[in-house]
């Protein structure tokens, strides 16, 4: 057997079992490999880390179903092929295949893992890291090849910014039309004939124009508000991100300080199996040496007679 098959063995062994026996066998895996004289394979395999049950639980679905990493990855690419396109027809599908998909793979890694009533953070661990693996390629790889250590989450709302709103200018208010600078003699006589009958054209006119002042007042008012609005739900939306990345820093730094106590007592383990090793070794050499002993004195007793 190659060094790489060794290693792709122990690999798949490892991520595929249960995490309770993941530092039992690496240990047991390691000392196969110094065995059989693979000393470089052996510190690769001891070097292996230990994932998380959520990101086991993930591992064991994609061993048992490769498919299931194919479709992940290729819808991944769709969606985010779709919100650089901004058809929103074309995002509304893609996110309706991305609730579905997740929607699937969920309840299927649970129950691979015989997880019938899983807690809800186990649950949520598992969502998210679909998710992410559907917006982060590198995440979807890992997932791809089985050997994802810790869960994965996507920190903001969209992989592209949406575009901002054009508010439309107000429109003008209506202007009079001008009058003539002036008039002949002859347009003036009769005039006070005439101005009766115009005075309620020109209360009509006032009215319309008063009525348009109005509207375009409400409306710049209106389309005020809705700047506002708009302006108060980015600043929302900044801050909820800002909250969510706060958030996920938090929960990184509590995952790093759980896996730097976790790889301590791993070490730890190993160092004790190493020294139980060590231990047999020496009441082996302490019982051959004490039948050595026996011997020689038995011997001795002989020549003594």
């Amino acid at each position: 057997m190659t060094s790489d098959d060794l290693l792709g063995e122990a690999v798949g062994e490892l991520y595929e079992a249960d995490p309770e026996e993941f530092t039992r066998r690496r240990v047991e895996l390691a000392a196969a490999a110094r065995s059989a004289g693979q000393a470089a394979v052996a510190r690769r395999i001891a070097a292996l880390r230990k994932p998380t049950r959520s990101a086991w639980m993930i591992n064991r679905l994609m061993r048992s179903d490769p498919d299931a990493a194919v479709g992940l990855a290729r819808l991944g690419e769709e969606l985010r092929a779709a919100e650089l396109s901004g058809d929103g027809a074309r995002i509304r599908e893609s996110s309706q295949a991305r609730r579905e998909l997740i929607a699937t793979l969920v309840p299927r890694a649970l129950a691979a893992a015989g997880e019938h009533n899983p807690p809800a953070a186990l649950r949520e661990e598992i969502t998210a890291t679909f998710s992410a693996a559907l917006a982060d390629p590198e995440v979807a790889e890992q997932i791809q090849h089985a050997t994802l250590l810790r869960p994965a989450r996507r920190v903001g709302f969209g992989t592209v910014q949406p575009p901002e709103l054009a508010l439309v200018p107000p429109l003008p208010a209506a202007r009079p039309a001008a009058r003539p600078a002036g008039k002949p003699a002859a347009a003036v006589r009769g005039r006070g004939r005439r101005q009766a009958g115009a005075e309620p054209a020109r209360r009509r006119a006032e009215a319309e124009r008063e009525r348009r002042r109005a509207e375009a007042e409400a409306e710049r008012e209106r389309r005020r508000a809705e700047a506002e609005a708009q302006r108060e739900r980015r600043r929302a939306r900044t801050e909820a991100e800002r909250t969510l990345a706060d958030a996920d820093r938090a929960a990184q730094a509590a995952r790093q300080a759980e896996q730097q106590q976790q790889d301590a007592l791993e070490r730890l383990e190993q160092q004790l199996a190493e020294t139980r090793r060590l231990l047999r070794d020496a009441n082996g050499q302490a019982r051959r040496a004490e039948a050595a002993r026996r011997k020689a004195q038995r011997d001795l007793d002989r020549l003594a007679d």
